[in-house]
């Protein structure tokens, strides 16, 4: 199963219902605690159904919108291929579920939207990146986080130099041969080739790469690390127009490289970038607060979310503030504990400025950069009378 991409966590938080239910839990990849992830499950989907009904559905629909979680409880082959985390999201019409590589705290949400703040890691501390393993004999991209990879089933990318080209110059008759056997000497046989044409058939080639790419990657902003031998490498920057593909790749014929080795030498660059982000970000926070371009105030911060204000927002990991918030007044409302209607406005302050093209950390609270479990920088400043 592959990782929840950005696209389809925009789809998550558009999926709007009245008895919309999440429900995170730690799983296993193997071992006995494999049977007790089923128990932790099963209990899990006994507090969603009291919640349903606590929100007002009836037994019966309850018990019929969470079956479909229920059918995976005796699921033996479902429960032998976890990650760290599983996820689940219900509606009246649907389930849908994520195996993923977050060990989650154990929680129900009910309300009229997903809960889906703990997912947000995938997007920046624990996130994916892609690899695109480009030779003149084989395309793949990866999809990959720090402890997993696997590969994408890709349509309407060409596999191959060959492919990419067959069509190009029908009276050249240009076949192409592997030299060498190791991938990094081009040979041609046709009319009109030289070396200067060779070159230009490969440019053409990355350029269809790149091309075909766009349907997996154009709403992404992942990192993507680019393996090929050393030649290829600037000339798919070149042609490249994916702005995250990052400067420095991994030089080495992939087609003879285990993926594993592939994601090792992928994260050491990725963690590089995670790292330097996550520190510049800390650093403009202390450097702006009080000048009105950084706030730990839950009050202002969240309408600024909402208004798509905010840049980097910082939030503590399995923390929660629940209570009531209306986007057109304004209105605030919190509560110690849920009551009914309540939702985490923690989880919809940084889903809004994830949405809204904002960065989101989720962190311990030591590395907070304040005592409050919220913190965040604004795009500009806020007006006293708006704050």
């Amino acid at each position: 199963m592959q990782l929840l991409s950005q696209s389809e966590f925009k789809r998550l938080s558009q999926s709007a219902s009245d008895y919309s239910t999440s429900i995170f839990l730690p799983t296993h990849k193997a071992g006995p605690e494999i049977q007790q992830d089923s128990i932790r499950l099963k209990n899990l989907l006994n507090e969603a159904q009291e919640a349903l009904t606590a929100a007002g559905l009836d037994s019966a629909s309850a018990k019929q919108m969470l079956t479909p979680g229920f059918e995976l409880l005796d699921n033996q082959m479902f429960w032998r291929h976890q990650s760290h985390g599983l996820a689940l999201f219900f509606t009246p019409e649907s389930m849908q579920y994520y195996r993923l590589p977050l060990p989650f705290e154990s929680l129900v949400s009910v309300g009229d939207r997903f809960h889906l703040k703990p997912l947000l890691p995938l997007f920046f501390s624990d996130r994916y990146f892609y690899i695109l393993a480009l030779s003149q004999n084989q395309v793949r991209l990866f999809q990959s986080t720090r402890y997993r990879i696997s590969e994408v089933e890709l349509e309407g990318v060409p596999t191959s130099l060959a492919e990419a080209l067959k069509y190009d110059d029908p009276e050249a008759q240009l076949q192409y041969h592997s030299g060498g056997g190791d991938g990094s000497t081009p040979t041609y046989h046709g009319q009109g080739t030289s070396g200067t044409d060779d070159k230009d058939a490969i440019r053409r080639f990355l350029a269809k790469v790149s091309k075909g790419l766009h349907p997996y990657l154009n709403e992404e902003s992942a990192p993507l690390v680019l393996a090929s031998v050393e030649y290829l490498q600037p000339i798919y920057h070149d042609v490249s127009d994916y702005p995250h593909l990052m400067a420095e790749g991994i030089t080495q014929n992939p087609d003879v490289a285990d993926p594993e080795d592939l994601r090792q030498a992928a994260w050491e660059h990725v963690s590089t970038l995670i790292e330097q982000s996550h520190q510049a970000a800390l650093e403009q926070y202390h450097s702006l607060a009080g000048t009105g371009k950084a706030s730990d105030r839950l009050p202002e911060l969240l309408k600024a979310a909402c208004r798509g204000q905010v840049d980097t927002l910082f939030t503590k990991t399995n923390s929660h503030c629940w209570g009531q918030f209306d986007r057109q007044s304004g209105q605030l409302e919190q509560h110690p504990q849920p009551q009914p209607d309540d939702e985490d406005l923690l989880d919809l302050a940084a889903v809004q400025t994830f949405l809204q093209g904002g960065d989101v950390y989720l962190l311990n609270e030591a590395d907070m950069p304040t005592d409050a479990p919220v913190a965040a920088v604004y795009r500009y400043g806020i007006p006293a009378e708006v704050g």
